[in-house]
């Protein structure tokens, strides 16, 4: 984890970090120990590493709980940037929280801390197995009665979403935990905004968030709403049928080139339905009540 820091090593989030007594360092926290909301933690090691950050596996001492927490580093070299980080693990917190009343498919948040000194933001959260994408690389192409039970999960996350007018914009495998009893839980809802709120430059990642929100392609209304996830959701369900993720442009619901097409029409009807232009994307309460949801 990085984090500029003045020459006593304290972090000044708020300070240029290109003065001449500033230095950009490295704080290891892998066998490290750290409080947060009142509660010692000792971090394990690294999950993964992102553009936020990072997650860890950790322990709670009290009690030998197994937990991750997502670390964030908020001292940046632009203040607006530290702000808007701070900001986005906030927001996430608070719709996490709120998905949780509507949804079991939405992983549990246990406590969230800042720590000044070192410009760290914390969330402590449950602890899967691995994320989708591990599952269907190490499984394979999933059994029909598999994909079916996974998407039906998926359908009621859309659903919990939809309910509480809420655009996660970067859906895909790797923000999906698996826990046991390939129970999927969603995580990330950093760049998470309400329904009908303007687009503001390019989000999400490619090729599963939607076209229009990595800016492939355009929306009519330049706003986000709940079927800018509809695209994320087809391209997940493509993924599990055909290996690979869908391209963007005319026809991506097709399968890829020398792959023989799903022998399922409700599963084919999905895609022909998700994976399209904006104009034409249905909305998510017409997928929970589709024949290959319901049935």
């Amino acid at each position: 984890m990085q984090v500029y820091t003045d020459a006593k090593g304290y972090t000044k989030a708020n300070r240029n970090p290109y003065a001449n007594r500033y230095t950009y360092r490295s704080i290891p926290l892998e066998k490290s120990y750290h409080t947060i909301e009142n509660e010692q933690y000792e971090f394990i090691n690294k999950l993964g590493q992102g553009g936020f950050g990072a997650v860890y596996s950790a322990k709670r001492l009290r009690d030998g709980k197994s937990v991750a927490i997502k670390v964030t580093s908020l001292a940046k070299a632009d203040p607006a940037l530290g702000a808007a980080y701070s900001q986005g693990m906030l927001t996430e917190i608070a719709m996490s929280r709120r998905l949780r009343q509507t949804s079991n498919h939405i992983v549990q948040m246990y406590g969230f801390d800042f720590d000044e000194k070192q410009g760290l933001g914390f969330i402590v959260m449950e602890l899967g197995l691995y994320d989708l994408e591990t599952h269907l690389h190490k499984t394979g192409r999933p059994q029909p009665a598999d994909r079916k039970m996974i998407w039906r999960q998926l359908v009621d996350i859309s659903s919990a979403l939809h309910s509480r007018n809420i655009v996660h914009l970067d859906i895909k495998p790797v923000n999906l935990l698996v826990f046991p009893g390939q129970l999927i839980k969603l995580i990330d809802l950093g760049i998470a905004k309400k329904s009908y709120t303007s687009r503001g430059g390019r989000n999400g990642t490619p090729p599963y968030s939607a076209p229009e929100v990595v800016g492939a392609g355009t929306s009519p209304y330049g706003v986000n709403t709940t079927k800018c996830d509809v695209w994320s959701w087809g391209a997940i369900l493509y993924r599990m049928a055909y290996s690979r993720p869908p391209n963007y442009g005319p026809g991506a619901y097709n399968p890829p080139t020398g792959t023989s097409q799903s022998r399922d029409p409700n599963l084919i009807n999905i895609l022909q339905h998700t994976l399209v232009d904006f104009s034409h994307r249905v909305s998510p309460p017409w997928l929970a009540s589709h024949q290959f949801t319901i049935r």
